[in-house]
Formats: structure tokens, sequence, C-alpha cells
């Protein structure tokens, strides 16, 4: 006769295989699924016209077919932004050139960051000059691209004088993918432990994607 404690540890037994079984029934579903399509379209990024750190003016006509990897920064930040400019060199490393992809770095420092100023500032962390961009421009075109077409925060410190530079601006630390259409796909937080892993493999796949 089967005991209340053994009719427990086999209830318990087959409810862990149970819940192992469909985890690893929706894993292969996710696994089979492109994972461009698992991305959603989050906003339609609008037109814009801003300068290259080679006084070039680069618009969305000028990205069209393109994949974008973009993030914010500006010059005078030694902290998070050295870190977010240091994640993009790794990415313009691994990402293959042949690959119809975009780097972008926007400043939250305008008025301060000229095309000059950027040009020395993308020297410092090699950035290729046909792949990784730094755009400038007046401060409010610069602001309604990042905020309302790629959906990052920015803000400038109302308390600048007793702000350190680090908190001059105070901007996202994430990186947004946008598509060869010209729509934000993703945006994916620096903290996230697979961040670079995860920004590889979704870019490659909008890469991939027909855009005509």
């Amino acid at each position: 006769m089967v005991s209340k404690q053994e009719n427990i540890a086999w209830g318990t037994l087959i409810a862990v295989m149970l819940t192992v079984s469909v985890a690893y029934a929706l894993q292969r579903l996710r696994d089979d699924v492109p994972v461009s399509t698992a991305l959603p379209v989050l906003a339609e990024v609008g037109r814009f016209q801003l300068t290259n750190q080679f006084s070039i003016r680069v618009g969305r006509e000028e990205l069209e077919g393109y994949v974008w990897l973009v993030n914010v920064i500006f010059s005078r930040c030694p902290g998070q932004c050295h870190q977010l400019s240091l994640q993009m060199a790794e990415l313009q490393r691994k990402l293959p050139q042949e690959l119809p992809i975009r780097l972008i770095s926007l400043t939250a420092d305008p008025e301060f960051d000229s095309p000059a100023v950027l040009h020395r500032y993308a020297g410092r962390y090699g950035a290729e000059s046909n792949r990784w961009l730094f755009l400038t421009g007046p401060k409010r075109e610069v602001y309604d691209l990042a905020m309302q077409g790629l959906k990052f925060s920015v803000v400038e410190n109302e308390n600048a004088r007793d702000a350190t530079i680090d908190e001059l601006f105070i901007h996202s630390a994430s990186f947004a993918l946008v598509d060869r259409q010209g729509r934000l796909r993703s945006m994916v937080q620096i903290e996230d432990r697979d961040a670079i892993s995860r920004i590889l493999k979704e870019a490659r796949a909008l890469a991939e994607e027909p855009w005509k």
C-alpha cells in the first residue's frame, strides 16, 4: 500500500518533470523563431538632419538600408559615457565590417560638443570613420531625435552649478537598435549582464531583414 508520503513524493516528482518539459518546449519554440521577428516595432524614427564629427550632414536618408546601433554620450563625461564608448568600441570590433550596420553616438551636450570636439573624442576610442558616427547639431533637434524617435531619456541638470562633470547631463545608459527601415526595434541597458552578446545577436538579425 502506497503511503501518503510516497504519494506526495511522486506528485512532486511529476510536477517537476512537467515543469522541465514545459520549459524545454517553450525554449524550443523561442529558438525556432528568428530573433528579428521577435523584436517588436517600438517607434518610427522621424526625419532629422544633424552633423557628424567631420562636419558632414547626416540624416535619415543617409542611413537608409542600415541598421543603427545608437547610444547617448557627451565628451566631457569621464564616467558613464566612457563606459558606453568602450562598449561601442567593443561592438565595432566584433561586428563584421561587411554587415550593413552603423554605430551612432548622439551628444547630450551639443553646445560644447562641436564636430571638432567629437572628432578628437572619436579618436580616443578608435572609431572607424565609415562605421561609427558622432552626431551633434542644434540642441532641440538632437534632443528630439534622442527622446521622440529613439526613446532615450536626456535631461540637462538644472543644478549644473553644484553638479560634477558626470552630472551635467542625465541620460539613458542604453543602446537603441533601429532596423533598416528606420524603426526602433530594441533597447538594451548596459547594466544587463549579457548586453554585448544580446546586441550582437539582435544587430545581426536585423541586418538580415529585407528593407525594400
